[in-house]
């Protein structure tokens, strides 16, 4: 008896010294981690999300709808608006000049304007670059114009010099679209902000299509200014106001018949326009113009995808655009600056502006600030969603290919939903179409081959993409 409680007790303390021999040289952590993360409670799964195994769910919620992309380093304006400043380089003009109308006709006692361009050359404003440029070629000539100055920082002495050896050109008919694009090619090497300033004393005799629906000649970001030659009105000379050219009486603004095509030239690409009846004012004309150079605001569209918008607007409801008000005030003394371009370029003076940026029916607003050698470059940010159309034959294949070459025999144009169908607000000449869209509800017209179907109450998110497919099998 006594031996077998001896045995047993020897077991018991066998069994003692294996199991501590076990538990203290054999700990394996990584089973010991799993054995703790098995025992441990379990949460409750979110109920926001689809059901299925807890521990196969996402840890994080799902993405929200992408963002509007912003600029690295930018200054906010608002919602959707940054601004980024730089210094302004160096900026240059190119003068335009209607030869024969800068002396005064013969036996006219008015002075010459020759005597204004005269005056601005010698006081030129620092750091300005100009050239000059005749507004018209040799005689019986639409092909091209004289160059009479080439663009760098001139004195008076050398304006003189190009003047005389002026004689004898620039005889030809008045031809301003040729004259702006090679302005604009004199223009290339300037970094900083430049113009073409137009001197015009008579009709455009090239008969370009300045009104047209083609960008302006040089280019979206060429800024034209015209300066009309235009004598004051004589005592009498027009029956609606008696009381012009008597002295102490205020001159009207006068602008000539002719003058349209200009005017059409100027504010399409941001330009202005002014008449000048002697050489002092036309001195004054072209120093303020040449002091606008002193800073810059460019404003640059980008849809919600990120992709720049660029080129003429194409009015209507898809018109786009910028207008730069001086101040905040209202009245006829407050200067506004107008582009249906993007980029949308104004060279202007210091201040405070009201800008106002719109894109097919959607519009931004934000006050800016530019300092005398700066530039604001705003660039503003619409919400845009996508529409992608796709087309079926008759037999059910897909419809691939671009029309463009074909006068655009098959494609689809988009309207406004419940609205007019006169306008189109975008248009392709391709199957499969991807078109850019501002959020809304819209109507689509798609033809091929003679056939048209309508596609009617297609609704665009910001951000997002609606698809529809088209068939030209039978109804």
């Amino acid at each position: 008896m006594r031996k077998a409680i001896l045995y047993l007790a020897a077991l018991v303390v066998a069994a003692i010294a294996v199991f501590l021999a076990t538990y203290l040289l054999g700990r394996h952590p990584s089973l010991e981690a799993e054995l703790e993360r098995l025992t441990s409670p379990r949460t409750s799964p979110d109920p926001g999300r689809s059901k299925g195994i807890p521990s196969l769910q996402p840890a994080e919620a799902p993405p929200e709808a992408p963002v509007a992309p912003q600029d690295a380093g930018g200054e906010p304006l608002g919602a959707g608006i940054v601004v980024r400043r730089s210094p302004l380089e160096p900026a240059g003009m190119v003068i335009v000049v209607d030869l024969p109308a800068l002396a005064p006709a013969s036996g006219a006692e008015a002075p010459s304007y020759a005597g204004g361009l005269a005056a601005f050359f010698s006081r030129p404003r620092g750091g300005l670059r100009v050239g000059l440029r005749a507004l018209a070629g040799a005689a019986g000539e639409c092909g091209a114009t004289d160059a009479l100055l080439d663009l760098g920082q001139r004195g008076g002495g050398e304006f003189a010099t190009a003047l005389d050896a002026a004689s004898g050109l620039g005889l030809g008919p008045r031809n301003p679209a040729r004259a702006v694009q090679a302005a604009a090619d004199d223009l290339s090497s300037v970094t900083g902000e430049h113009c073409v300033v137009i001197v015009a004393g008579g009709e455009e005799g090239c008969h370009a299509d300045l009104c047209g629906t083609a960008p302006p000649p040089g280019g979206p970001g060429q800024r034209v200014h015209v300066l009309l030659l235009a004598p004051r009105l004589q005592p009498g000379a027009d029956p609606g106001i008696p009381d012009a050219g008597s002295v102490g009486t205020l001159q009207p603004v006068f602008e000539p018949a002719w003058a349209a095509p200009y005017r059409c030239l100027a504010d399409r690409s941001g330009g202005t326009v002014a008449a000048v009846s002697s050489p002092a004012e036309f001195e004054a004309a072209l120093r303020r113009i040449a002091d606008t150079l002193e800073s810059a605001v460019v404003v640059k569209g980008f849809h919600y995808t990120g992709q720049e918008i660029t080129g003429i607007s194409p009015g209507g409801d898809a018109g786009w655009g910028a207008t730069l008000r001086q101040g905040t005030a209202e009245g006829a003394g407050v200067r506004v600056f107008e582009s249906d371009l993007f980029p949308a370029a104004f060279a202007v003076s210091q201040g405070v502006y009201a800008l106002t940026v719109r894109y097919r029916g959607q519009e931004r607003t934000a006050a800016v600030a530019v300092a005398p050698g700066e530039r604001a470059e705003v660039h503003v940010t619409f919400a845009t969603g996508e529409l992608f159309l796709q087309a079926l034959d008759a037999a059910g294949g897909e419809i691939i290919g671009d029309s463009t070459g074909f006068r655009c025999a098959w494609g689809a144009d988009v309207f406004p939903g419940g609205g007019e169908e006169s306008r189109p607000v975008a248009s392709t000449c391709s199957f499969p179409a991807r078109l850019e869209l501002a959020p809304g509800t819209y109507l689509v017209r798609a033809r091929w081959k003679g056939i048209v179907r309508v596609v009617d109450e297609v609704t665009v998110e910001a951000g997002a993409s609606a698809m529809r497919a088209v068939s030209f099998g039978k109804e």
